[in-house]
């Protein structure tokens, strides 16, 4: 027996619950009332888990690692087909991925999501959003006998 922090109920069955990021003690009321049981488990959270579980050790959270990949130009573009094409709005793909609506929505507008939200939008969609890198840098070779200016040509030009 005890006090329910929530409702202020006295000498009262009372059950530690989770609410909101704190836990407090309850009574059976207040845990119906507020349906303050155990939740379940989203299930883009089991995927994820399932996933992890399945394959490699983890060495990092370096995706870059995977080689020379990286983040696509065109992944909301991506995102958005992948999630078109399983017939999803964006709240439901947010809670098949266990994120908000939010996080679905500036993804789709070409905000660069983190690594981990960039990985669960592979898995649920079962799209790839990381391609070979293409080198950027162009170099040009002179093929001719000049050697180029020096200091020395520099100032014999000024006199």
């Amino acid at each position: 027996m005890g006090e329910c922090e929530l409702c202020g109920a006295v000498k009262v069955s009372v059950r530690q619950v989770r609410t909101g990021k704190t836990e407090v003690l309850a009574c059976t009321r207040c845990c119906e009332k507020l349906n303050l049981g155990p939740k379940s488990e989203a299930p883009g959270l089991q995927q994820a888990r399932q996933h992890r579980a399945g394959g490699s050790p983890r060495k990092g959270n370096d995706l870059m690692s995977r080689g020379q990949k990286e983040l696509a130009p065109d992944f909301n573009k991506r995102i958005v087909r992948g999630r078109n094409g399983r017939g999803l709005t964006q709240a439901q793909l947010a809670k098949e991925m266990a994120e908000t609506i939010n996080v679905v929505k500036s993804a789709e507008s070409g905000k660069r999501p983190t690594d981990a939200v960039i990985r669960k939008f592979e898995t649920t969609l079962g799209i790839e959003l990381f391609v070979v890198r293409d080198a950027e840098e162009t170099r040009f070779i002179n093929g001719g006998n000049s050697r180029g200016m020096t200091f020395g040509d520099y100032f014999n030009n000024m006199g």
